[in-house]
Protein backbone atom coordinates (compact mmCIF):
# COMPACT_ATOMS: atom_id res chain seq x y z
CA UNK A 1 0.00 0.00 0.00
CA UNK A 2 0.76 3.48 -0.76
CA UNK A 3 0.77 6.37 1.51
CA UNK A 4 0.87 10.44 1.28
CA UNK A 5 1.43 12.62 4.32
CA UNK A 6 -0.82 15.27 4.85
CA UNK A 7 1.64 17.77 4.23
CA UNK A 8 2.31 15.98 0.62
CA UNK A 9 -1.47 16.75 -0.12
CA UNK A 10 -1.63 19.86 0.66
CA UNK A 11 0.97 20.13 -1.64
CA UNK A 12 -0.12 18.70 -4.55
CA UNK A 13 -3.61 20.36 -3.79
CA UNK A 14 -1.44 23.63 -4.11
CA UNK A 15 0.57 22.88 -7.05
CA UNK A 16 -2.82 22.52 -8.98
CA UNK A 17 -2.21 19.51 -10.11
CA UNK A 18 -4.89 17.42 -11.83
CA UNK A 19 -5.89 14.21 -9.53
CA UNK A 20 -8.98 12.87 -7.67
CA UNK A 21 -9.07 12.91 -3.77
CA UNK A 22 -12.06 10.55 -2.82
CA UNK A 23 -13.82 11.31 0.71
CA UNK A 24 -15.08 7.55 1.78
CA UNK A 25 -16.86 8.62 4.32
CA UNK A 26 -20.41 8.43 4.80
CA UNK A 27 -22.27 11.42 2.93
CA UNK A 28 -23.25 13.34 6.16
CA UNK A 29 -19.53 13.59 7.10
CA UNK A 30 -18.74 14.54 4.16
CA UNK A 31 -20.98 17.28 3.71
CA UNK A 32 -20.00 18.35 7.28
CA UNK A 33 -16.37 18.76 6.12
CA UNK A 34 -13.94 17.75 3.91
CA UNK A 35 -11.00 18.80 2.37
CA UNK A 36 -11.58 21.29 -0.61
CA UNK A 37 -11.61 19.55 -3.74
CA UNK A 38 -12.99 15.96 -2.89
CA UNK A 39 -15.84 14.09 -4.07
CA UNK A 40 -17.83 11.88 -2.07
CA UNK A 41 -17.51 8.41 -2.91
CA UNK A 42 -18.84 6.82 0.28
CA UNK A 43 -17.35 3.42 0.76
CA UNK A 44 -20.71 1.03 0.69
CA UNK A 45 -21.59 2.89 -2.94
CA UNK A 46 -18.10 2.81 -4.62
CA UNK A 47 -19.14 -0.32 -6.15
CA UNK A 48 -21.67 1.54 -8.12
CA UNK A 49 -19.50 4.82 -8.62
CA UNK A 50 -16.50 2.86 -10.30
CA UNK A 51 -17.46 4.76 -13.63
CA UNK A 52 -16.96 8.23 -12.09
CA UNK A 53 -13.28 7.11 -11.48
CA UNK A 54 -10.59 7.31 -14.06
CA UNK A 55 -7.78 4.98 -13.27
CA UNK A 56 -5.55 6.98 -15.52
CA UNK A 57 -5.32 9.57 -12.75
CA UNK A 58 -3.99 9.57 -9.59
CA UNK A 59 -6.10 9.33 -7.17
CA UNK A 60 -5.95 9.87 -3.23
CA UNK A 61 -8.30 8.42 -1.36
CA UNK A 62 -9.23 8.73 2.66
CA UNK A 63 -11.73 8.52 5.71
CA UNK A 64 -11.59 9.74 9.50
CA UNK A 65 -8.44 7.82 10.34
CA UNK A 66 -7.09 6.40 6.92
CA UNK A 67 -8.08 2.22 8.65
CA UNK A 68 -11.22 2.12 5.63
CA UNK A 69 -9.42 3.67 3.61
CA UNK A 70 -6.90 0.86 3.53
CA UNK A 71 -10.03 -1.65 1.91
CA UNK A 72 -11.11 1.01 -0.70
CA UNK A 73 -7.29 0.68 -1.91
CA UNK A 74 -7.51 -3.00 -2.12
CA UNK A 75 -10.71 -2.96 -3.62
CA UNK A 76 -9.88 -0.06 -6.64
CA UNK A 77 -6.52 -1.71 -7.51
CA UNK A 78 -8.40 -4.84 -8.08
CA UNK A 79 -11.49 -3.51 -9.56
CA UNK A 80 -9.75 -0.34 -11.70
CA UNK A 81 -6.03 -1.26 -11.35
CA UNK A 82 -5.28 2.05 -10.47
CA UNK A 83 -1.67 2.80 -10.69
CA UNK A 84 -0.94 5.79 -8.97
CA UNK A 85 -3.36 5.17 -5.67
CA UNK A 86 -2.72 6.24 -2.42
CA UNK A 87 -4.02 6.83 1.47
CA UNK A 88 -4.16 9.76 3.27
CA UNK A 89 -2.16 8.90 6.57
CA UNK A 90 -4.10 9.50 9.43
CA UNK A 91 -6.70 10.69 7.48
CA UNK A 92 -9.28 13.42 7.77
CA UNK A 93 -8.44 13.49 11.04
CA UNK A 94 -4.70 14.17 10.78
CA UNK A 95 -4.87 16.31 7.88
CA UNK A 96 -7.31 18.69 9.83
CA UNK A 97 -4.94 18.31 12.88
CA UNK A 98 -1.62 18.88 10.85
CA UNK A 99 -2.89 21.03 8.18
CA UNK A 100 -6.32 22.80 8.91
CA UNK A 101 -6.96 23.32 12.61
CA UNK A 102 -10.14 24.98 11.86
CA UNK A 103 -11.87 21.46 10.28
CA UNK A 104 -14.74 20.42 12.67
CA UNK A 105 -14.18 16.72 12.17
Amino acid sequence: MKFISPKELKALIDSKTDFALIDTRETEKYDACHIPGAVSMPQLELPYMLDKIDPAKKTVVYCIYGIKSEQVYIYLKDKLKIKDLSILEGGIYQYASDIDPGMDV
